[in-house]
């Protein structure tokens, strides 16, 4: 399936420089930039490709379920994220790769639409609905780059035409807000390319700077709902972004994590209108975790209110936290509420709707 989706070139060239890392790598760019430099938004280890072909095996897994009948809905907690991953490397004239190496989301819709004589599970029609922070350029480019009528994908982003991001682009913060995908002067990553749909299997979104529960909740019900209902999808595969939330260190959302549980049911009512309920989700964004370790690359007396994520033994013991200051400080609130809090409510979403069958 992996190569159905991404060109064996871009697979290739991933591969080779995955294994031409030494063994205690970590926080390598994978990829390169549109400049040629080091792509350091998309960093990683050794490991890197086991993990993203995991991710995809267990999107495979989780249709193979939905569609025999095995669960109504799945959600795969895998990273890396995926679905700026697109045929090639920068998708759509996008600046980089933004985090992402294997597109698990369309890996899942193309195994449910590939034949069943050629290990497929033989669905007609397939639609991905993502609701990252960022459009899902990868995404559109595998499915949808010229009309399918097997897809239609459907994103629901910060952007527009003329989105403008931050002025100060020297400052620590801003540098920090570009690895991870941020606004920055010159507009909202992954660029224009989702701020007009090119044709009738795509729905693109753009709902601004800043994207806003009211925005949101109008766009499912008044375009969303309609289009997917006219498609009538066998399936719906979720791209669930979680970093459009209020405390995500990117700032560009104000969503709160039961506003993202609500988006999950709505999603879910679209498919038991069409799909006899068979939904799954895959992890894309969502950034807004609290620091696990102390800062030690600057000189400061300890501060005794400084919360910590405690991970217990699941803390490995060589893993630093190299965050800004000032984004440490952003990431604190995140333990009132933050992305651990938004997959809660769409994994209890998703628990409620399996219950209704």
């Amino acid at each position: 399936i992996i190569p159905k989706a991404h060109k064996v070139s871009y697979i290739k060239r991933l591969k080779s420089k995955i294994a031409a890392l030494p063994v205690d790598a970590k926080g390598v760019p994978l990829t390169d930039d549109s400049e040629g430099e080091g792509g350091d938004d998309t960093m990683g280890s050794r490991g890197s490709y086991t993990a993203a072909t995991v991710g995809v095996a267990a999107a495979l897994k989780a249709t193979d379920m939905v569609v025999g009948g095995q669960c109504t809905n799945v959600f795969c907690a895998t990273r890396p994220p995926g679905h700026h991953a697109g045929r090639e490397l920068r998708p759509m004239k996008a600046i980089s790769n933004g985090f992402c190496l294997l597109n698990a989301a369309a890996c899942a819709a193309i195994f449910a639409t590939t034949p069943q004589s050629e290990g497929g599970l033989g669905l007609k029609r397939v639609c991905v609905i993502d609701f990252d922070v960022h459009h899902g350029n990868g995404t559109q480019d595998i499915l949808c780059s010229t009309y399918d009528p097997r897809y239609l994908y459907v994103s629901l982003h910060a952007g527009g035409a003329h989105i403008n991001g931050f002025d100060d682009e020297d400052s620590e913060e801003e540098e920090f807000r570009k690895r991870l995908g941020g606004s920055t002067t010159e507009g909202i990553y992954p660029g224009r390319c989702g701020d007009s749909s090119p044709h009738d299997g795509v729905l693109n979104i753009p709902l601004g700077k800043k994207i806003t529960a009211s925005d949101v909740g109008t766009a499912l019900i008044s375009q969303v709902s309609p289009r997917v209902e006219e498609f009538s999808p066998d399936l719906i595969i979720l791209s669930a972004g979680f970093d459009a939330h209020k405390n995500d260190p990117l700032g560009m959302g104000g969503l709160s994590a039961l506003d993202f549980g609500n988006v999950t049911e709505v999603a879910c009512q679209m498919a038991f209108r069409s799909c006899s309920g068979r939904i799954l989700s895959v992890l894309e964004g969502g950034y807004g975790v609290p620091c696990c370790r102390p800062r030690d690359d600057i000189f400061l007396p300890g501060n005794p209110d400084d919360q910590l994520l405690e991970l217990g033994d699941d803390l490995p013991d060589g893993m630093d936290d190299p965050v800004p200051l000032t984004f440490r400080q952003k990431l604190s609130k995140c333990h009132a509420e933050g992305f651990l809090h938004c997959v809660k409510e769409h994994v209890t979403a998703f628990a409620k709707c399996s219950n209704r069958k």
